[in-house]
């Protein structure tokens, strides 16, 4: 990827459901400014910076606000080290709040025509800035595998500003339309990254704290390099009309690492919990055919001695629920590390 236009900017159109709509089918995404309340994305960005900074990962004697990093301490998903610090984070209740914020409900209503069911699982990001020894950039990858359901679309917001050289994210306006494409086991989301040509015109932007990138499923996408001191926080949340079906896996917690009791345990208010019961939505299999085929993939790599199925193996051992591969994984990372 050479060359990257700017975003198209949809803002114009946020009152303008059908219009979204028709943009968001022709495109694949929608950049939108200001959806979200500034100061309350950056209240959210302050409680995670106090963790991080407890977690070690900000430079000592800078201040919290500044988000410098500890590049001693860079690490990434899923290794335990990063784990460790993210797990409190990923329950905080205020960043729970902002993806069912009721602009990103108004929102999405206009857009789909009827009453939305916000995904309980998201992710949230902590990006350490890209050096010659740790670069943890986001490959071009699709979300339809990792999501499974019915069409669901993500949206994606920085939290605090994101200019270019801090890594927002870049989509390839128009490759919705291509269906899903050939990947191989690669670092980044799920352990799979994009091969062959890719689809469509290469977009990004500056981002400013309440901004949100809205992209289909199928849409190829990935994060530009952290090039700042900073690191760089964001969260995607996945929505879809309440009529459609989602996949079970949605419904639980980032990696299954918390039941949903412990998560509210410490909320100050059970006002939004379980928010997703009351659509009582179709509950329907996750697709797992495109796990499985990296994993077989992942194993032929890591026999092979080659260190780039560490991450994928990584997610077996924490995610799958099958005991042999399991074990299978476990001992095949044993080897590698030891032949590191």
């Amino acid at each position: 990827m050479t060359e990257i236009a700017s975003f198209t900017d949809s803002t114009a159109l946020l009152d303008d459901g059908p219009g979204l709509a028709a943009r968001l089918a022709e495109d694949g995404y929608l950049f939108l400014r200001g959806v979200l309340p500034r100061d309350e994305v950056l209240a959210v960005r302050e409680r995670l910076l106090a963790l991080a900074a407890a977690g070690g990962w900000l430079a000592e004697g800078t201040p919290h606000a500044a988000a410098i990093a500890e590049m001693g301490r860079a690490c990434k998903d899923p290794e335990p080290d990063y784990l460790r610090v993210y797990a409190p984070m990923w329950k905080d209740e205020a960043l729970h709040r902002l993806r069912i914020h009721e602009n990103v409900l108004a929102l999405f209503e206009r857009i789909f025509g009827e009453t939305v069911l916000t995904h309980p699982m998201f992710v949230l990001r902590n990006i350490f800035p890209r050096r010659d020894d740790f670069d943890f950039t986001t490959g071009m990858h699709q979300d339809k595998v990792h999501i499974g359901g019915a069409t669901n679309h993500a949206m994606w917001v920085p939290l605090g500003d994101v200019p270019r050289e801090k890594g927002p994210l870049a989509v390839a306006a128009g490759s919705h339309k291509a269906g899903v494409l050939d990947f191989e086991v690669g670092a980044g989301a799920g352990g799979m990254a994009l091969v062959g040509p890719i689809p469509g015109t290469w977009v990004s932007g500056d981002f400013q704290a309440g901004d949100v990138l809205i992209f289909a499923d199928t849409a190829v996408h990935q994060a530009l390099p952290n090039r700042s001191d900073e690191i760089r926080m964001s969260f995607d949340a996945r929505y879809q009309p309440a009529s459609q079906g989602i996949a079970e896996r949605e419904l639980k917690t980032y990696a299954d690492m918390y039941s949903w009791e412990e998560v509210y345990a410490g909320w100050e208010s059970t006002e939004g919990q379980y928010y997703w019961r009351d659509l009582s939505p179709e509950i329907i299999p996750f697709d797992n055919s495109y796990y499985e085929r990296r994993d077989v993939m992942a194993f032929e790599m890591a026999a092979r001695g080659d260190p780039a199925a560490r991450d994928a193996l990584l997610r077996i051992i924490q995610r799958d629920v099958d005991a042999g591969k399991r074990a299978r994984a476990e001992t095949l990372l044993a080897r590698l590390d030891t032949a590191a």
